[in-house]
């Protein structure tokens, strides 16, 4: 065989390894890391772009502490299963408000019937035989609070959680979600988001819009 065939028959079998290997690789992408290495956030404002290794191996951040309910699979070995969306929780309309009156979550019938309750356990300044309707919270307690006067959201909590505690029922510290609605997904983000930056000292803040959304 001359060498100009040799030469042919080379660039032949060069290129047919050349078209087999693209075709595998187009049919056998790359396997899909665990945890997603970014996701692009979209935003009104722009689009916010996400990198986990940044916050998980950079700042030591696990997956709970954005993801605060992570699902753990006892079959496999205790390991965290697949962490669910910001947007599972935190819908375009929902709200970050204390579900209370009467058609909330509170029941005034359960707590004074059930549990014995009287009024003045919470109106404290209330005079039954006055004959008027118990003051609001927030005839006392402001959106700010100080040495002699807890603020409303204070008082909220306070009230509320510490007669759980005692009765050992109902929503506790920690169970946010029992008594609020999940804040949209905007707030929920700039919260979560601006809160930790300010706590680790590193990253935009919340008067700093233009390092995420760059606008």
């Amino acid at each position: 065989m001359s060498d100009a065939k040799k030469r042919k028959l080379a660039y032949g079998i060069a290129l047919v390894c050349l078209i087999a290997g693209v075709v595998c690789y187009a049919a056998l992408p790359a396997e899909s890391p665990e945890e997603p290495v970014r996701v692009m956030f979209e935003a009104t404002g722009d689009n916010v772009l996400f990198s986990h290794m940044t916050h998980s191996e950079g700042y030591g951040l696990s997956c709970t502490d954005c993801h605060h309910k992570v699902a753990w699979e006892e079959d496999a070995g205790g390991e965290a299963g697949k962490a669910d969306s910001c947007g599972s929780c935190h819908a375009g309309e929902s709200k970050h408000a204390p579900a209370l009156g009467d058609e909330g979550l509170f029941d005034h019938e359960t707590h004074s019937q059930y549990y014995g309750l009287s009024c003045t356990d919470c109106h404290h300044m209330y005079d039954p035989e006055s004959g008027d309707s118990p003051q609001d919270c927030g005839a006392c307690h402001m959106e700010s609070g100080d040495e002699y006067m807890p603020s409303l959201t204070d008082s909220y909590h306070q009230q509320c959680i510490g007669c759980h505690q005692d009765f050992g029922t109902g929503p506790t510290t920690g169970d946010c979600n029992a008594c609020h609605e999940p804040r949209q997904r905007t707030d929920a983000f700039h919260g979560q988001c601006a809160g930790c930056h300010e706590n680790m000292r590193s990253g935009p803040v919340k008067d700093d819009c233009q390092a995420c959304h760059g606008y």
